[in-house]
């Protein structure tokens, strides 16, 4: 394939450039590239691309209980309204859930994305219809050491799906401090270090966690010699950070302000060169599987101390570069042989004007979904599509099984 007449955003900057993709990945920039014999040939005249997005923290599905529990503690809407409602999930509930969390993250430009949840084997199955790309983790707890499984089911996930199309990647996901047992993290420590796996954790999001452990006393366990994204980290203090400066939080800002878990020390964090990432958490805390509105919410959390903090560029690169490198992959710059993944966009949106000041406009202003969203060379989103599904038929089993486990019509 050949792109023709785009904008292109490179090092901050548009640029018109011509894109040549061979076998998923972008093959040449140049202002005119010649399409060769059987070579398809898009004239993107009018757009402006950039490289895809990166949600480091959800779960994806979730959205079948989108709005199921509101206005309520979060100790309240965790262990009364949403563990209950999990009883209910199927594995056909969560594959719908999570195709139809895919649809709303491609509609705004996301192309990757790490989940922590159960059914992961049907996350994984849902992935590769769709055609993203996901780093896919087993929710890990136990009770006394026992954990029904879990880890087993979690390391079969791995030798089944583990580089899958060059899309999907398994890591480990204990789930939290407070529901994991000292000698259980120590044996999913182990499991990652034999075989070199990303390990994800939801992270002092609460207060009371400190009544259990410390946030040295868990990372000296060991998580500073893995890759590790812990998750959250609104109770983290300044002291605090200088472990996890080898890591890549992922800030979850919506949803902690939404069930009142506070908001983490992000100028502090950038401070000490920490790369964070951003996430939405699940559809059932956030609502909403937008990349772009946390960030945006994120950045604005800052600039309420200072407006100088965290500035338009360190808050592209936490959904572009900083976000591939935590999920370990490849990309988040348009650059030869780099993957192909692309977000599109209308260059006449009216949220985008003016054009020459693109990348503010995109943090700042824009609320709308994206015209096209690209994974290894093929369209996941374009135009109000999505060419890898029957979306009419997704949202009418998605509908059956919401009101299945909620108990409430769609």
């Amino acid at each position: 394939m050949v792109i023709k007449n785009v904008l292109v955003l490179i090092n901050g900057k548009l640029e018109r450039l011509d894109i040549r993709i061979l076998n998923g990945y972008i093959n040449s920039l140049g202002e005119t590239i010649i399409s060769q014999d059987r070579e398809e040939t898009i004239d993107f005249s009018g757009k402006i691309i950039t490289p895809g997005f990166v949600n480091t923290h959800t779960h994806v599905g979730m959205s079948v209980l989108r709005g199921y529990a509101e206005d309520i503690p979060f100790n309240t809407w965790l262990f009364e309204r949403i563990l209950p409602a999990e009883e209910r999930l199927t594995p056909e509930a969560i594959y719908y859930g999570s195709i139809v969390s895919m649809m709303e993250m491609a509609s705004h430009g996301v192309v990757a994305f790490c989940d922590m949840y159960f059914h992961e084997e049907m996350v994984a199955q849902a992935v590769a219809d769709f055609g993203m790309k996901a780093v896919i983790t087993r929710g890990l707890v136990d009770s006394n050491g026992d954990d029904n499984g879990r880890l087993d089911e979690n390391i079969k996930l791995y030798e089944k799906w583990h580089g899958y199309d060059d899309r999907i990647y398994v890591g480990l996901g204990p789930h939290a401090p407070y529901s994991c047992s000292r000698e259980y993290l120590l044996r999913i420590l182990d499991v990652a270090k034999s075989n070199d796996m990303l390990v994800t954790m939801h992270f002092f999001e609460n207060a009371w966690e400190y009544e259990r452990y410390s946030p040295e006393e868990i990372i000296n366990l060991g998580f500073d010699k893995i890759h590790f994204i812990p998750v959250h980290c609104t109770q983290l203090r300044d002291e605090h950070l200088e472990i996890l400066k080898n890591s890549y939080p992922s800030i979850n800002t919506v949803s902690n302000m939404k069930l009142g878990n506070g908001i983490p020390p992000i100028v502090e964090m950038l401070k000490k060169g920490i790369k964070i990432t951003i996430g939405t958490d699940g559809p059932a805390s956030n609502n909403s599987q937008n990349v772009l509105f946390d960030l945006r919410t994120t950045v604005l959390s800052q600039k309420v101390k200072s407006p100088e903090n965290f500035n338009i560029y360190e808050a592209f690169n936490s959904i572009t570069k900083n976000g591939y490198e935590a999920l370990r992959l490849s990309g988040g710059e348009i650059a030869v042989d780099m993957p192909a993944d692309l977000v599109i966009f209308d260059s006449n949106h009216i949220q985008l004007q003016p054009k020459h000041k693109f990348l503010e406009n995109l943090v700042h202003s824009f609320t709308d979904s994206v015209y096209a969203t690209m994974v290894n060379g093929k369209f996941v989103y374009i135009d109000g599509k999505y060419p890898t599904i029957d979306a009419e038929e997704v949202l009418s089993r998605f509908s059956i099984f919401s009101k299945k486990v909620t108990g409430i019509e769609s």
